[in-house]
């Protein structure tokens, strides 16, 4: 510790008693809270200035004649409501030619212009031939991102506005009449045809409510029929799925069928070369000059013949038979067939000849004909491979494609109507569903129509029941009331009672965190590049990394410390930024400064030039992404991600918690997470700096070599 505070102590001296140094290091200390004022002051209060924002408005409205037979122009209301109000710079012109233009040369950040049937469309809303009332919006988003949010909602509560005037015309002039139709129930003959109104309004409510529980009924059986259409729906789609399985096992069996009739193919191939091969012996043998040593020889190749013969039938019998099951009768198969069981015969015939396996002198006689009888039954064989190789083969071959392609597009025909019945399962669902929604509104309503039919009722009792002078009475309560009463009620029916928690007096106290404590960081950033981080090594000769490190930093952290106190003093006490605990809000940003600056001097000691850009890339990403301007929900999913690993969020919530109101031990909280990035600063300085301390000294040199860095 002692060499600790010789090294401090060195730096304290030779900062104090060094006139230039000294005015360079204050100005360092005042030169970030001149960054976190300027930009405070500028966010202070934006929209209190928002009467600077021009929007163009053209009135076109040609007015019309209202129920009184007086004129009415909404348009021109509309602008003299705007004039009296200055929270936007309101430039009112003749025309929509003007107004756009204006716009587009960038005069005027918006415009509006008032349709010319604009008031026809408010006096006639209650007309058969319903006109809306338009007001077009034309705005030039290139001027400025945050003007054209200014303008949308100017425009947006102008819009609502004209839409409480409208609900309240309507129901004004509906009470009105409601009160002049009171005025006119003056003689008897008017009350007794306003009873009977009221028993045909009664007629008519009863009526409906008939209707309505007729539809009911009817909505009842339709979602019967929808339910029932559902089930059946379900067991079709298991049916469907059956027979998707099906067909899946049928191409499986038919794979399996083409690999099986590959191998009898070469089966059958075999046998008939084999038998051409043991014609040929034979017809040698009996050519043969010893024939009467090949006697023996020949009877077992007749033997081997007839035997292959009859494995050929059997086999060619057992293709037929398949072929039959799945297509039916194969016309040169058959012919096939029958042509081997004659070859059967004619082997037969041959293993019948005269002596063949007795006398060789009575076989000789009959050689010749032999011959010819091997001669026709090579020549059938040869017709048979042939007829197998480029008629039977190709046959069978092609009807387990077209087989397969049968299965294959069976199964699409079946997936297809698979999501068609989903589909329709859908619509059916979305029919119970419209149902189900139209029979509560059907309900509700029916309950209205009951309870005003109710009322209708009573009404009607106490005026048949009533004297003359009564039945006046009750009409006139009846009728009653006040339009204008009523129609600010029904613009505004619902009344929203607003409770703020944690309310920020200004704009510029609610971004005052976050420029408070990115000042900080940036106060930091400028003192590593400005001052040596690095000890003089030939004034402590015997000192240790650690002491180094400790020793320069001690003197970073002062003057860290007092830019920090420096910045939040002038946010406090010379722009009065709101702060519901002042003393909390120092120790924040004391603890801010501590973690920032061993962060800062840690990545710059251990890695020189690189680390003050680390420091540098750091903050430019905690400035787009730390939530101190805007949500960090509404930011890109990149920054939502990698923001818990930074430090400005914890410092600038602490700070909040300062401002606005301290919420349980959330400040504790934020300060204990954010001493771990200074934890982290620690171990980078004093664990993974050195290792890298050679290297460090090497791009040194080399950038001094370069007589530029």
């Amino acid at each position: 510790m002692a060499t600790i505070r010789k090294i401090f102590k060195s730096d304290l001296y030779g900062l104090s008693h060094n006139f230039f140094a000294l005015v360079i290091a204050v100005g360092l200390c005042i030169l970030p809270a001149l960054y976190a004022w300027f930009n405070i002051y500028a966010n202070w209060d934006p929209y209190a200035n928002t009467g600077n924002i021009r929007i163009a408005v053209a009135n076109l409205d040609e007015g019309c004649t209202d129920l009184d037979g007086e004129n009415a122009n909404m348009g021109q209301e509309i602008v003299e409501q705007l004039k009296q109000k200055d929270n936007i710079g309101w430039v009112f012109v003749d025309s929509k030619k003007d107004a756009v233009d204006r716009v587009k040369s960038g005069d005027c950040y918006a415009a509006v212009v008032i349709d010319p049937e604009f008031s026809y469309g408010l006096y006639n809303a209650l007309m058969d031939n319903i006109s809306q009332p338009k007001i077009t919006y034309y705005e030039n988003e290139k001027k400025n991102a945050v003007a054209t949010k200014i303008t949308d909602t100017a425009v947006s509560t102008l819009q609502s506005t004209i839409n409480q005037s409208f609900v309240k015309v309507v129901t004004e002039k509906i009470f009105t009449r409601t009160n002049d139709l009171q005025a006119s129930l003056k003689d008897e003959n008017a009350v007794d045809a306003f009873i009977e109104k009221l028993e045909t309004v009664q007629g008519y409510l009863q009526d409906y409510d008939k209707m309505i529980t007729s539809f009911l009924a009817g909505n009842e059986l339709v979602t019967k029929s929808a339910d029932d259409t559902n089930k059946n729906l379900a067991a079709g789609q298991e049916m469907i799925q059956s027979g998707i399985d099906s067909m899946e096992d049928g191409k499986q069996n038919l794979k399996t069928s083409k690999t099986s009739f590959a191998a009898f193919s070469k089966k059958v191939t075999q046998s008939l070369n084999k038998i051409q091969q043991t014609i040929n012996t034979i017809d040698t043998h009996i050519s043969a000059a010893n024939l009467d040593k090949q006697i023996n020889t020949l009877a077992k190749d007749v033997t081997i013949i007839q035997e292959d013969t009859k494995d050929l039938s059997v086999q060619l019998q057992s293709l037929s038979d398949y072929l039959k099951t799945v297509q039916g009768d194969s016309k040169s198969l058959e012919n096939t067939i029958d042509t081997v069981n004659k070859l059967q015969t004619m082997a037969d015939n041959i293993a019948d000849i005269p002596g063949v396996d007795e006398n060789a002198s009575d076989a000789k006689k009959t050689i010749s004909a032999t011959q010819r009888t091997l001669k026709n039954y090579s020549d059938t064989i040869e017709n048979i491979n042939t007829l197998f190789a480029q008629q039977i083969s190709p046959q069978v071959q092609g009807m387990l494609d077209d087989m397969a392609d049968v299965l294959e597009s069976t199964e699409g025909l079946l997936q297809n109507l698979s999501g068609t019945l989903d589909g329709m399962k859908d619509i059916f669902d979305g029919v119970d569903t419209t149902l189900g929604t139209l029979n509560t509104s059907l309900t509700q309503l029916q309950e209205v129509l009951e309870q005003t039919s109710g009322k209708i009722g009573k009404t009607l009792d106490k005026l048949k029941n009533a004297s003359d002078s009564e039945q006046m009475d009750i009409i006139m309560n009846l009728l009653a009331g006040d339009p204008d009463t009523y129609g600010d009620f029904f613009s505004q029916p619902v009344k929203v009672n607003e409770h703020y928690m944690y309310e920020i007096a200004n704009y510029g106290s609610g971004v005052a965190p976050f420029y408070t404590v990115l000042a900080i960081w940036v106060g930091m950033t400028i003192l590593v590049s400005l001052l040596k981080v690095h000890v003089d090594k030939k004034d402590f000769p015997k000192a240790k990394p650690y002491q180094y490190f400790f020793g320069r930093y001690l003197l970073f952290l002062l003057l860290s410390e007092i830019q920090a106190m420096i910045i939040v003093a002038g946010d406090l006490y010379i722009f009065g930024v709101q702060c519901k605990h002042p003393g909390a809000m120092f120790l924040t940003a004391a603890v801010t400064s501590f973690t920032f600056s061993i962060l800062i001097y840690a990545l710059t000691i251990s890695f020189g030039d690189i680390g003050k850009a680390l420091a540098v890339v750091i903050m430019v990403l905690q400035i787009a992404g730390s939530g101190g301007t805007y949500p960090i929900e509404a930011l890109p999913r990149f920054f939502r991600s990698v923001y818990i690993f930074f430090p400005f969020p914890y410092a600038i919530n602490g700070m909040r918690e300062c401002i606005g109101g301290m919420y349980h031990q959330d400040l504790t909280i934020d300060l204990l997470k954010l001493l771990i990035f200074a934890a982290a600063g620690l171990f980078i300085g004093l664990v993974v700096r050195i290792p890298f301390i050679g290297l460090n000294h090497f791009i040194e040199k080399r950038m001094e070599d370069t007589k530029m860095l």
